[in-house]
């Protein structure tokens, strides 16, 4: 499934938030407001920004890239790492792009609007794969970070189609219509930060997922499935457990990190690699310090049969069910 991250977001929010218990509430409250300024993980207790402390049966740490509580976790600092690599996203119309008869003949593949092109001399991998129902076809171009690509600490900056296309010069001149679909002030600039992988998600009563559990490009777009694998995790071991028992909470706990952390490391370890992956000296023996299951063979690339098998084909129902 390829989805615009904000109809995700916002799908799931909708899930969680909407009436759909007998006492007429949703699943999950939200408190919008109330930062966090510091963790005890093994208390489970929060301290918010306006002197509250709050105590809970179990924290779950999932503030993003640059968490600030992931420390709290680990015990010492967990700074991201600049990667000198950016990334340039746009939408733009399906319709506009298959009515080009040129852009249309590379779209004839097994995934309609999926396609992953590379250039090995400037290292550009540039991915398109469609959303909002096959309507709107995502663009993002993995480059080196550029001079004009904004500054390092915004989330996102916009730019220029002449930026994008100057990082595009080796690409046939039909892929470059695809820049010129964009509106003017369509095309955004994000920054890539990775950090080395965690050896545990877990402390007390407190687990850390998604970003800020594993820092990852968007080399395979696997961050939001992870995120949801770990979510079906938690899900599973925690149904029927009572909160209060923190013996419980805890073994729990220790399962989770069992399952998680081969799974999210593997991926992490995969998305930094960038296209190379497995040819990259030394990442297979990196992604054995926490892997041991199946690889494909080395020379395998991204986005092929093998390469979604192992990274989407995962059940994580069944294997957090399977641990129980």
């Amino acid at each position: 499934w390829s989805l615009h991250r904000v109809d995700l977001h916002q799908g799931l929010r909708k899930l969680a938030t909407s009436p759909n218990r007998d006492d007429g509430r949703g699943f999950v409250e939200m408190k919008l407001g109330c930062e966090v300024v510091g963790l005890d993980c093994e208390q489970a207790t929060l301290t918010l920004a306006d002197g509250r402390v709050v105590t809970q049966d179990l924290i779950i740490i999932a503030d993003g890239a640059h968490s600030q509580l992931v420390q709290d976790l680990t015990g010492h600092p967990t700074t991201v790492i600049r990667t000198g690599r950016s990334i340039y996203r746009w939408l733009v119309a399906t319709d506009d792009v298959m009515a080009d008869p040129d852009l249309r003949a590379n779209y004839a593949g097994e995934l309609p609007g999926f396609l992953g092109w590379h250039d090995p001399v400037k290292e550009v991998f540039w991915v398109t794969y469609t959303c909002r129902g096959g309507k709107v076809l995502n663009n993002a171009v993995v480059h080196s970070t550029q001079a004009g690509d904004g500054e390092h600490d915004q989330w996102y900056s916009p730019v220029t189609k002449s930026q994008v296309l100057e990082a595009l010069e080796n690409f046939h001149p039909s892929a470059k219509k695809i820049v010129d679909m964009a509106s003017e002030d369509g095309i955004k600039v994000h920054h890539l930060f990775s950090r080395p992988p965690l050896t545990s998600f877990v402390r007390g009563r407190t687990a850390v997922i998604g970003d800020a559990a594993h820092v990852m490009l968007p080399t395979h777009a696997a961050g939001g499935s992870i995120a949801i694998e770990s979510a079906a995790s938690i899900e599973t071991l925690f149904k029927g457990v009572d909160g209060r028992d923190e013996a419980i909470v805890k073994q729990r706990l220790r399962l989770f990190d069992k399952l998680r952390i081969p799974r999210c490391n593997l991926t992490m370890l995969a998305s930094n690699a960038g296209p190379e992956w497995l040819d990259v000296p030394g990442l297979e023996d990196e992604i054995r310090r926490f892997y041991s299951g199946p690889l494909p063979p080395a020379g395998t690339r991204p986005w092929t049969k093998e390469f979604r098998e192992l990274l989407f084909h995962h059940n994580e129902y069944g294997a957090a069910e399977h641990a129980l």
